[in-house]
Parts: structure tokens; sequence; C-alpha cells
């Protein structure tokens, strides 16, 4: 079997022609089938938007699930992300690993290919920081540039954003 692998253009292209399903992402080259959220992650999702809206809304855009430009042959789209301002950066372009101040993946039945594809993907890019949301062990792993190091904080420990090194947020449910 040939695996076709696609540049971001070849992706868009085959996206809008209707040839690929409606939930994927570009992972080096490979399109991925984006899985369906549980109830859990619906709810950590609605928590993060609203707690990073409130603590870092005037100086950081909170945007979900929106396509990540990485490279020419990834593009994901994870489930928060904390932008540079203003929103007119973004008219011309999307957004890009320079524009990110912190990376939330919040992960279920995707654990392992959150830790073992996406996590390479955003240091190689030079995410600044990326918290994996465990939601198998209830914990919250960060991830710091440029070693990636794991920092597991339980359920019950606040946790400030690199970027926002004063202001810690209760990050669990």
């Amino acid at each position: 079997m040939v695996k076709h692998r696609f540049t971001v253009e070849a992706y868009h292209k085959a996206y809008e022609a209707g040839a690929l399903p409606e939930r994927v992402e570009l992972l080096e080259g490979e399109v991925y089938a984006v899985s369906p959220m549980g109830k859990k992650h619906i709810r950590y999702l609605i928590h993060l938007t609203k707690i990073f809206s409130e603590a870092f809304g005037d100086e950081a855009l909170v945007v979900s699930q929106i396509p990540l430009l990485l490279s020419e042959v990834s593009e994901p789209e994870p489930d928060l992300v904390l932008l540079a301002p203003p929103e007119s950066r973004y008219d011309q372009k999307p957004p890009r690993a320079e524009d990110v101040l912190l990376l939330v993946e919040i992960s279920d039945t995707t654990l392992v290919q959150d830790r073992a594809l996406k996590l390479p993907l955003y240091q190689k890019a030079g995410i600044p920081e990326v918290w994996l949301v465990n939601l198998v062990e209830e914990v919250l792993e960060v991830y710091a540039f440029p070693h990636y190091a794991m920092e597991r904080h339980p359920k019950g420990e606040a946790v400030a954003p690199k970027a926002f090194p004063t202001r810690a947020v209760a990050w669990w449910v």
C-alpha cells in the first residue's frame, strides 16, 4: 500500500474539492481523522476557554480548534491556543508557530497520538509551551521549549503559563 503525502496547499485543495472528510488535520504530510469529543473533553474545553479569556483575554487571543500552520506539511487543529494579538495580524495569513503563546491539547482517547505525533511537531516548530490535559490520569502535563521535558501538575494545583508567569489558573474542572 502506498501512502499519499500532502502539502498544506494540496490538503486544502483536496478538502475544498470534497475529497476529505469534515474533521481532519494534516500531520507531517498525512491526513488524520479528528476523534469526536466526549463529554469530559467538551467540558474541559468550555472551562479552559472561559478561564483563559478571563485571565489573559486583554493580552492574548483565546481561540479554539483553528488550523495552525506549522510547516509545508503540517497543519494541526489544537483544542485551544493563546495567540499574540492583535486580531488583524491574522487577516492575511493563518496563525503560525511564532504567533503562539500557549497551545493546549485535551487528551483522552488521543493521548498516545498527541504525545507521539503532535508534541514532536510542536517542539520542532518552536511552540514555546504546550499543555496536555491528560484526562486519562487527570493531570496536566506541561512541555516548554526547547527541551519539552514533562512537568506534571495534579488536579487542584493552579498553573501559570510561561507567557504569564504571575497568573496561575485553575485548569481542572
